[in-house]
């Protein structure tokens, strides 16, 4: 299957979901998500079942996911961005059955949501300056 055919499949996803939530009314659903989101995952099933073999489209399109879920939920993180898009990140990554320093990247990101939340709930004068440059990091460009 080439790339031609993904962009048709989400295409063809778009206007179905698109139809979907005109009829039930699903405000809050983004057919451009789910459209790319569907198909990622029946290529990824496809890609486990052994009938696709463009690991690339898929990675390409779950990162976009990754990156809508990252939008989804940004304004509710907070300060906790930077662990949340990381631990997306290696989500997607485990999808592919690699495992390559799969448990030193669990013990990182473990870490690092303890540093976060270490940062933001026990932070003192001195660290109030530096706790609101990591809650604003992408606002003030």
């Amino acid at each position: 299957m080439s790339f031609f055919y993904v962009l048709g499949i989400i295409s063809v996803l778009f206007f179905v979901l698109l139809f979907i939530k005109s009829f039930f009314r699903l405000n809050n659903f983004c057919v451009i998500c789910g459209s790319v989101s569907l198909t990622w995952i029946l290529l990824l099933i496809l890609y486990w079942s052994g009938y696709f073999k463009n690991t690339l489209i898929i990675a390409l399109l779950a990162g976009q996911s990754i990156l809508g879920l990252f939008y989804l939920f940004e304004k509710k993180l907070e300060m906790f961005r930077l662990p949340f898009l990381l631990t997306l990140t290696f989500f997607g990554y485990s999808l592919f059955g690699v495992y390559d320093g799969i448990k030193e990247s669990v013990i990182f990101l473990l870490i690092l949501w303890l540093l976060f939340f270490v940062l933001y709930y026990y932070q003192d004068k001195n660290m109030k300056s530096f706790v609101k440059k990591i809650i604003e990091c992408c606002r003030n460009w």
